[in-house]
């Protein structure tokens, strides 16, 4: 976990450097790519290789798991509803949801 959770970190660095303010964009970006990469992972992992168990938990749910994160997207929406800022907070729920699915069978569909 500790892999994905510095790749993540060092993205919101990178986004407060270059736009100033840590934005919800900087979570959606981990999260899209880490869908996508998660895609690859379970047809290499599960269907064409085969890997063992540890090696998939490791891969999915270590570096992956801890790349993208819920919690950092679900407290990201309920701040903007909060500060009632809803049009913001319903494009930042449909692009995560939408964008983080594909991604993921986009992933699946390149691998196979």
């Amino acid at each position: 976990g500790a892999i994905g959770a510095v790749l993540r970190y060092l993205n919101a660095k990178a986004f407060t450097h270059f736009f100033g303010t840590p934005l919800p964009w900087a979570t959606l970006i981990v999260n899209v790519v880490g869908c996508f990469l998660m895609g690859i992972a379970y047809t290499l992992l599960l269907d064409k290789y085969q890997a063992s168990d540890s090696m998939r938990l490791f891969v999915m749910m270590g570096v992956l798991g801890a790349l993208t994160t819920w919690s950092t997207f679900s407290m990201e929406a309920v701040l903007m509803l909060n500060y009632g800022e809803y049009f913001k907070a319903g494009i930042y729920l449909f692009l995560t949801f939408f964008l983080c699915l594909s991604s993921f069978f986009v992933g699946m569909r390149l691998s196979a």
